[in-house]
């Protein structure tokens, strides 16, 4: 894990409330509350009982989604890989969140079993300043950046420009959007007269 990420990890961990997606076998979307227990290298550990959806849906996709506050108004986002761990990590768990056993006495904690989000890529979102700021990073695989780009078909006649409320598209051949500090609304795309906006991987 680089750096990047790992700066990312461990305010995860830091802020160590956030929503969970899962898909269940449906198709529809659930969400709950979870901990990040431990932030590590190799990524970051949650647990959840046996008996939970969420440990179904865990064991049968294999992926998640995390979002959460921090402080001053940033944002965070990860989406990736997830697989059970042996159950040591359950007690390490426990060793570093001491409060699971007010949840969890004793032999009860044997209902827990322990993940590792292996790999995904996230990012963070500043909305406290303007203009806002953005960064991605990942961990396990390449990231991914979604948004807009203007392409070579531009006629240069600044309408995307004149929209952009972080007014962060600057004049050129093509024009340019400025991606760490781009709100992703599409208002940009919208204006072109000639369809020269293109989204990126989403």
């Amino acid at each position: 894990m680089n750096e990047k990420a790992r700066k990312y990890v461990d305010l995860f961990r830091k802020v160590k409330i956030a929503s969970a997606g899962t898909v269940d076998e449906q198709g529809r979307p659930q969400s709950r509350i979870i901990n990040v227990m431990i932030a590590a290298d190799e990524g970051m550990y949650i647990v959840t009982a046996k008996g939970k959806p969420f440990y179904k849906q865990l064991m049968e996709t294999g992926e998640i989604a995390l979002s959460a506050m921090c402080p001053d108004c940033q944002s965070l986002k990860f989406t990736g890989k997830i697989k059970q761990v042996e159950r040591e990590w359950v007690d390490r768990v426990f060793e570093q969140n001491p409060g699971m056993k007010e949840v969890y006495p004793g032999e009860t904690r044997k209902a827990l079993e322990a993940f590792l989000i292996y790999e995904g890529s996230g990012e963070w979102f500043d909305l406290l300043h303007y203009p806002i700021s953005r960064e991605t990073f990942a961990y396990g695989r390449e990231e991914e950046k979604a948004g807009f780009v203007i392409e070579e078909g531009c006629i240069g006649c600044g309408a995307c420009q004149k929209v952009c409320p972080q007014k962060c598209i600057t004049e050129g051949k093509p024009y340019e959007i400025s991606w760490e500090h781009c709100l992703q609304c599409g208002a940009c795309k919208e204006a072109c007269p000639v369809n020269a906006v293109r989204r990126l991987h989403p």
